[in-house]
């Protein structure tokens, strides 16, 4: 998450925000954003994504001129609105009325938690049986907990109340400012609007990424432990995060060992614990059917992602680890190989030098994040909002927290 905001309170202060430095600075990421998503309105292949980066572009334009040629104190707020509007008011909008027929080619995640909660519903499971598998979307490489998401359509509500897109926006929205409250930034609400105003969360908030609500809980997690205290329901949220989707595990591995070195064994057992409790419990009360039998869980969440049934995921950005797992004989055992040895040798080193500050973790799940997801079988480039996200959140934590054992 990109926050525009830190703790340090001299930085937050009327002077330093109007500082011309801050301006410049301002000026040149509304500029970037603008090319980014100018050049997604271009040469996206899915229609749903080049008409946000056409709506966006504009919206960055006009919050970069604002900034250039408006030097009043409400210019700041002034420009981030212009952003907001043109990155995700504006093309949800247009999704609504004029954009409504569009194509829904990659907006698959959508299908996929859709039919997900209708089968939890029917049948007490979110997978589809092994013999009805078909195209890479009839699998679920997401974790049952995710399934909550499609229950408002699947219980019969339709349009945006049913729509999984709008309840994944809507808890990135709570989860995000609760971090933000805990955390006790200056203007939470304001630091909210200017985060889902940038490029790398209002893309995800308008096309429905899947990744928002467990970013959200990961992002939560991290400022209850930042504070000195409730592990345990840190550990809940990371817990929760984790059986949702696995691409949240990189978190637990580093924060468990930094609790052991910061606060002491009996913490980071509260924290692992309760996560452990928390991820099995999510999971059996959303796929109370995988409790006998969780063979569709590791077909659909663990085998399809590494490229390892017969249907091949979609997840195809030209990243290392995918481009030999797809070109080259045997290229997928290598790159599992690889990304074995790879979690291997970041367990060791973390419990050799854990971090001792939550701001050290949360750089540390930054760089493994990068590494996973440049190595891995299946990617995306969406994948990385994990790590922007964190070097976002990694300027709101406090400087120093005071050891509790």
């Amino acid at each position: 998450m990109v926050f525009a905001g830190t703790a340090d309170q001299t930085r937050n202060s009327p002077a330093a925000r109007h500082h011309p430095g801050q301006r410049a600075w301002r000026i040149a990421g509304y500029t970037v954003a603008a090319g980014f998503a100018a050049g997604v309105g271009a040469f996206a292949g899915q229609q749903v994504q080049a008409s946000w980066g056409r709506w966006a572009a504009g919206g960055y334009v006009l919050a970069a001129l604002i900034t250039l040629l408006w030097r009043h104190p409400a210019a700041r707020t002034t420009a981030t609105s212009a952003a907001l509007l043109g990155a995700v008011v504006a093309p949800l909008v247009w999704m609504v009325t004029g954009g409504r027929h569009m194509s829904t080619v990659g907006m698959g995640a959508l299908t996929v938690v859709t039919r997900a909660a209708r089968l939890l519903v029917e049948h007490g499971s979110p997978y589809l049986p092994k013999d009805q598998l078909t195209g890479p979307e009839s699998l679920n490489p997401y974790g049952p907990p995710l399934t909550i998401f499609g229950l408002p359509h699947a219980l019969g509500l339709d349009g945006w109340a049913g729509n999984p897109r709008t309840w994944f926006a809507l808890s990135a929205v709570v989860l995000g400012y609760l971090t933000l409250r805990y955390l006790r930034a200056e203007r939470p609400m304001w630091t909210l609007a200017s985060a889902f105003a940038s490029p790398i969360l209002a893309l995800p908030l308008v096309l429905g990424g899947t990744d928002l609500p467990v970013l959200g809980l990961v992002a939560l997690g991290v400022a209850l432990l930042a504070r000195g205290s409730h592990a345990g329901l840190a550990g809940v949220a990371l817990g929760i995060a984790c059986a949702m989707k696995a691409t949240a595990l990189p978190a637990a591995l580093v924060l468990v060992p930094m609790l052991v070195a910061r606060d002491g064994w009996r913490r980071a057992l509260a924290f692992a614990g309760s996560g452990v409790l928390a991820a099995l419990g999510s999971s059996a009360v959303t796929a109370p059917a995988m409790l006998a039998d969780p063979s569709d869980l590791v077909h659909n969440m663990v085998l399809f992602p590494l490229r390892l049934t017969p249907q091949q995921t979609t997840a195809a950005s030209p990243m290392p680890g995918q481009v030999i797992a797809t070109d080259r004989s045997g290229g997928r055992v290598v790159m599992i190989a690889l990304l074995v040895v790879l979690m291997v040798a970041v367990c060791v080193y973390l419990w050799r030098r854990p971090a001792r500050t939550v701001s050290t973790a949360v750089l540390q799940m930054a760089v493994i994040w990068a590494l996973v997801f440049s190595l891995a079988p299946s990617t995306r480039y969406g994948y990385f909002i994990y790590p922007l996200l964190m070097l976002g959140l990694r300027n709101l934590l406090p400087v120093r927290v005071r050891p509790r054992r």
